[in-house]
């Protein structure tokens, strides 16, 4: 997709307007697009996410494997927040970085190769999660004990991240995340939203002992 028909969509998304996800997914690339009805956030679940999780202006904000970056340029397009991608798929940060130029929200927007170890958590006012280890199940050339193995260590890593967040850092998940909650976080809302639900959760503004 070219930059002009972009732009008038991340204008239809600024002004509240309805937009079709299939005319927003034309701005990632072909051979990607057949992930979005299972991977990608919906366009009204990701509006309604980042209103939840951005509502001041100046606010930071990490998608942890943010894939193809949908979520990340829908809440730079409809917040007034910066929207940063972590992803371990090199091709995908890629073509959220180009959909990103294309809807003009690059100055709002960052992309990280890597996995959520490559970003300090503490920076971050808030935080989408969208299911993103069960991919680690997937991983090729492993045994099923070891992408267990795998997704378990990762899943107690990111708890412990959560115990170390700052006071009222804000958390959505849709479709989970598929870890425990820390009892310092604690869950404010949930609603229905698309296939699922959004769950806010928020870290206490006292340390728990």
């Amino acid at each position: 997709m070219s930059p002009r028909p972009a732009l008038a969509l991340r204008d239809a998304l600024a002004r509240g307007e309805p937009v079709d996800d299939a005319a927003l997914d034309a701005v990632f690339p072909d051979e990607l697009r057949e992930r979005s009805a299972v991977h990608w956030t919906p366009v009204a679940v990701a509006r309604r996410a980042a209103a939840m999780l951005a509502p001041l202006a100046g606010h930071r904000i990490l998608d942890v494997g943010a894939g193809v970056g949908k979520m990340c340029v829908i809440g730079a397009a409809v917040t007034r927040a910066t929207w940063w991608g972590i992803e371990q798929d090199e091709a995908q940060v890629e073509a959220a970085r180009h959909a990103a130029w294309a809807l003009g929200v690059d100055g709002e927007t960052r992309f990280v190769h890597g996995d959520g170890s490559r970003i300090a958590w503490d920076e971050f006012d808030g935080f989408y999660f969208y299911n993103p280890f069960t991919t680690l199940m997937l991983a090729p050339h492993a045994s099923a004990f070891m992408r267990y193995a795998t997704i378990q260590r990762t899943l107690r890593q990111v708890e412990q991240r959560l115990v170390a967040l700052r006071p009222r850092t804000r958390v959505i998940t849709y479709h989970g995340f598929g870890g425990t909650w820390p009892r310092e976080m604690m869950r404010v809302a949930r609603e229905p939203a698309g296939s699922d639900a959004l769950e806010l959760w928020v870290r206490h503004d006292t340390e728990i002992v």
